[in-house]
């Protein structure tokens, strides 16, 4: 497995016949009831293009992680790995993780969207209503949220929703 960026390794997911492409999907609620139909019945990966109300290339990817194969793919784990093997061998690399230090770049990918003071607006990007009782747009639902207590300096790690 050889992937540098998401670019990447969505086309090696492509390449392992994991990754559906859906084009035309809504973002208020197709896109949401789209992926829990097929994680339900279908684990690949979804990449929802031609949104909308949004530019083509504004896409959103859904269900990435509903296969043993695309998650051992990231974590570098045999994709044979049974569930226990798989969160056992999580475990061990997350005893040995050594940050890399951050370097600074003047171009590159990285560079391509950049945004600042009055020209930020979450609503550019096609993020969706996922369930129809959501109170709004959700951009962030599988994500991990590290924050520092700014008096104490306690850590806390949470799996939270981030809606706009």
């Amino acid at each position: 497995m050889s992937f540098n960026d998401l670019r990447g390794w969505l086309e090696e997911v492509d390449q392992m016949s994991e990754l559906k492409r859906i084009d035309g999907a809504h973002w208020n609620k197709e896109i949401g009831a789209v992926s829990e139909m097929l994680a339900e019945h279908d684990n690949t990966a979804l990449l929802f293009d031609n949104i909308p109300d949004y530019p083509k290339g504004y896409r959103v990817l859904s269900n990435a992680f509903l296969s043993h194969k695309r998650t051992a793919s990231v974590l570098g784990i045999n994709e044979s790995a049974s569930s226990v093997e798989m969160v056992n061998a999580f475990r061990q690399r997350l005893k040995t993780i050594h940050p890399i230090p951050p370097v600074e770049v003047d171009t590159g990918p990285v560079k391509e969207n950049i945004l600042t003071g009055k020209d930020v607006d979450l609503y550019q990007l096609p993020t969706p209503v996922w369930h129809e009782l959501d109170g709004g747009r959700y951009i962030g639902t599988g994500c991990a949220i590290i924050s520092r207590d700014p008096d104490d300096g306690w850590i806390n790690l949470g799996t939270y929703q981030c809606m706009i």
